[in-house]
Formats: structure tokens, sequence, C-alpha cells
């Protein structure tokens, strides 16, 4: 039996993670024993944005950041293997199929594309926040949610929810393409970046090798160049490209060997990236 998942509105220090709505729905929806679909669960979702003033069609933004922080904020606490994570994505799934309701936010409809998520998504990119001075509890508890949250960013790539081809490149570059650090206490942050890339090709990976195979030497211009620039170690041309693909596949099996000393989660998670991105390879590159 799929293990229950339990929900905290509210850090030990009184901030809060969820809104109470939205925690109020996804606490009982993503339960195994549920009676709330997916469609009911999204449908409650959209029920809690303001309703505009009267003649108006646009509103404003500040409701739906609001709003993804709390989805985010859900994700964070589901391990990033759990079904939960799964219900989660059907949910905002479900949201893009609302009917139309001739309302907008920064120009784009409600709810189709879900405006303002990326922007929300993006704002957590910077890197997780620790506590000063953490204690081990503290630290892997971050590292947990920073790995959590891109599961569900990967898996709403995956699902076609979300578009970006940016953002699995910035991931995978910070953890594959940097030399490695030189400070002992680095070597948790190093297994959380590992891991945090690692679900882009867990989750997202079919999508990604699907654009490498449609594109493999893809043409940017300068802003893009700039932003998929590669990292140190790779040297390589900017994007998502079939050298590229290769070189990650490369760099994860030999993080995933015992000589480098990452804990036995970290060359697991490494391993298995390694090993879809070399099966995708053989079976999609081909040519």
């Amino acid at each position: 039996m799929t293990n229950a998942i339990t929900l905290q509105q509210k850090t030990p220090e009184g901030k809060t993670l969820i809104s109470e709505p939205v925690f109020n729905i996804f606490q009982a929806h993503l339960q195994p024993a549920n009676n709330l679909s997916a469609s009911q669960a999204a449908l409650s979702l959209a029920n809690l944005a303001p309703k505009p003033n009267d003649g108006e069609k646009t509103l404003s933004d500040g409701f739906f950041f609001e709003l993804w922080n709390s989805v985010i904020g859900v994700a964070e606490q589901i391990p990033h293997d759990h079904p939960a994570q799964d219900q989660l994505v059907k949910v905002m799934r479900e949201l893009t199929l609302l009917p139309d309701t001739g309302l907008t936010v920064w120009d784009s409809p409600l709810w189709t594309s879900l405006p303002v998520l990326g922007a929300a998504i993006r704002e957590r990119l910077n890197g997780p926040t620790y506590p000063p001075h953490p204690t081990a509890a503290q630290t892997r508890a971050v590292d947990e949610s920073w790995v959590r949250f891109h599961a569900f960013a990967a898996r709403l790539m995956g699902a076609g929810v979300v578009h970006s081809a940016s953002q699995p490149v910035w991931m995978l570059r910070d953890a594959l393409e940097q030399p490695p650090q030189e400070e002992e206490e680095e070597e948790v942050v190093a297994d959380r970046d590992l891991a945090a890339a690692a679900m882009y090709i867990e989750y997202a990976g079919a999508v990604l090798v699907e654009a490498v195979a449609a594109n493999p030497e893809p043409a940017l211009g300068a802003e893009l160049a700039r932003l998929l620039r590669a990292g140190p170690l790779y040297g390589g041309a900017p994007g998502l490209s079939r050298e590229r693909w290769g070189f990650w596949a490369k760099r994860f099996r030999e993080e995933g060997g015992e000589e480098k000393g990452r804990s036995e989660e970290g060359r697991a998670v490494a391993g298995r990236a390694a090993r879809l991105m070399e099966v995708w390879g053989e079976t999609r590159l081909k040519g």
C-alpha cells in the first residue's frame, strides 16, 4: 500500500509553506484513499481565483504567485518517487483543460497556459535557503526539498504542462560541467545538485532526448547561446545537443563510481540517470 502523505502547512517557526485553502485541497486529494478526482481538485483550485471587476478581463498576478508557491510547497514535501507527485501533476494538467474563462494574466489565457507558474519556478532556481548554522538534519531536509522541487518541475515538463528547454540544461550544467568542490563540507551539496539534475533525466528525459533527436546540433541566437553556454568541463557548443547529451551520460556514469566518494544514494541516482541516457541514446539517437 502506498504510504500516506502528511503535509505541513507551516514551519515550526510559523512561516507559511502552503496557503490554507491549497493545503486543505491537497491534504485530502493526495491520500491513497481519497475520493476527489484530479479534475475535481483542479476545479477546487480554480475556484480560489479572485473574480474580476465588472467588465475587466485581466487579473493581477499576486494571487497566482501565492497559488503556485503553495503548490510548489506541496511538491517539496513529497518524495520524488512517491505516486503523490504524479497526482499533483495530474491536477496541474487538469487545470490546463478547464474551459476558457476569457480572462488573462500577463496576456496569457487562464487557465490554459498556467500563467505566472514559470516565473514562480524560476524564482526558486537560485538555490535552496539554509537556516543559519544548520544541523545535519536541517541540511538534509533542505536538500530533499530541493530535489523534490526539481522532480516536480521535471514531471511538469514530461507531461507537457510546462515547456522549458533552458532549465534542464542549467541544472545539468551545474551538476556535471563544473569542477569538483575542494571543500569537504561541499560533498552533501554536490550530491544534492547531482540528484536534482538526475530528476530531469528521470522525469523529463524522454522529452529531452526527442528534442535532441529532432535537432541534434541546434543553431542558437546570441542570447540563447549565452544562457545555454557550456560549463568548464564540457567546453562544447551551447544548447541541448547530441554531443552534450553524450557528455552528460558519461559524467553521470563517472559520478556514480565508487572512486568519487559520493554517498550510496548519490551513486545510485547517478548510475540510473547514466543508464537511462545510454539506453535512449542507443534507441533514439542512432544514425
